[in-house]
């Protein structure tokens, strides 16, 4: 039998219900998280560090870690993103690392925001 959605919505992250989704889905030991930006602005490197703060706050309101990341995807507006957001990533995401794609896209939800992070998180994966 499936086992049901448990909705994750942490204090101190925007009100995604208040537009009709959820800031993450755990179903079973699975979490799917929408992406996460940053609401403050700021150079890409910022942002990026920002979003995945917010991933980590997700993930912590599931029971998972960030080592339990196994897909992440990342949309940015900067050509050069990768490059540039290597170091921050490092901070969040150790060996074994998770399977990543990086789009580059020509806008995300508002002009201020140039990157936007969503991963899945398997509770337990990266012990």
């Amino acid at each position: 039998m499936a086992e049901g959605k448990q909705v994750i919505n942490p204090p101190g992250l925007f009100n995604a219900t208040a537009l009709g989704f959820s800031q993450a889905v755990r179903v079973g030991e699975t979490v799917y998280c929408s992406g996460q930006v940053s609401m403050g602005g700021g150079t890409l490197e910022e942002q990026c560090h920002d979003a995945l703060l917010n991933v980590r706050k997700l993930l912590a309101g599931s029971g998972a870690t960030t080592d339990d990341i196994v897909k992440v995807t990342i949309y940015c507006t900067d050509e050069d993103g990768w490059r540039k957001t290597a170091d921050v990533r490092a901070e969040f995401l150790r060996p074994p690392f998770p399977a990543v794609t990086f789009v580059v896209v020509k806008a995300l939800a508002t002009p201020r925001i140039n990157i936007e992070v969503d991963v899945t998180a398997v509770i337990g994966a990266g012990r």
